[in-house]
């Protein structure tokens, strides 16, 4: 269900968006077009990854198939533009024992940490908090 709605957020920005931001948008997903048939491939993909430094992503074996929402096998420029809209606005990761994990659906902050002036906060994936695997004051 994070990914619809990651989605949902992605296509909304770009409908509200400014000319200027759709227009990278669509550069964006150009540059990932390599051989230019107006779709990402798996290969197409991970070339990118690697070449743009988004090793975070890389890591996650099933990243690809979660942004191709009707199984094709390609991405399609909403998919890409839900992947463009994850990495300029998501990157909060789990801070539970040895997890690491981005956080792209519901996950849970300390609420001490976020009322705080400092500007940082705790956040978990379910499965630690759920598991209190964490170090937290």
């Amino acid at each position: 269900m994070a990914m619809e709605e990651l989605h949902a957020a992605a296509s909304a920005y770009y409908q509200n968006g400014t000319q200027q931001t759709r227009n990278l948008a669509w550069s964006f997903f150009q540059s990932m077009d390599t051989n230019g048939d107006g779709r990402i491939s798996c290969s197409e993909f991970k070339d990118f990854l690697r070449q743009s430094g988004y090793n975070w992503i890389i890591n996650d074996p099933n990243f690809f198939n979660r942004l191709d929402r009707n199984g094709d096998g390609g991405l399609d420029f909403g998919e890409v533009l839900t992947f463009y809209y994850i990495i300029k606005t998501r990157k909060i990761r789990c801070q539970g024992s040895q997890c690491g994990a981005y956080l792209f659906g519901l996950y849970f902050t300390c609420v001490a940490c976020f009322d705080g002036a400092h500007g940082h906060t705790f956040d978990l994936c379910p499965a630690c908090y759920r598991s209190r695997s964490y170090y937290h004051h």
